[in-house]
């Protein structure tokens, strides 16, 4: 995603994945995605392996918790600068995600 942003949402964007695996864990995600991406990996990937920012947004996967893993619903959210969510994309289905035109419209919406 950020190889997409234009120069001037670069300096002004910053990326933040939040992920329901222990901290452990996000190592394993670092080279996949430097493998994806010309070796940048230019995301802040925070773990929430408590869910507590999944159920403090209402996140949570219900079907995946009653087996046991406490998944989040894939949301993308945009921020402005001073922290208000000003476009936010959720899909129960794991497999629908925004595009990146979507995204980056909402980026260029930002003043």
């Amino acid at each position: 995603m950020h190889n997409l942003l234009p120069a001037a949402l670069k300096e002004s964007t910053t990326i933040v994945a939040i992920a329901p695996d222990p901290l452990e864990k996000l190592g394993d995600i670092i080279p996949k995605v430097k493998a994806r991406t010309d070796g940048q990996f230019l995301i802040t990937l925070l773990a929430d392996a408590d869910h507590a920012v999944i159920d403090r947004y209402g996140l949570l996967n219900a079907e995946a918790a009653a087996r046991g893993r406490f998944l989040p619903h894939p949301t993308t959210y945009v921020l402005d600068k001073q922290g208000k969510v000003t476009w936010k994309f959720t899909e129960k289905d794991y497999k629908v995600r925004p595009t990146n035109e979507m995204i980056l419209a909402a980026l260029k919406k930002l003043k």
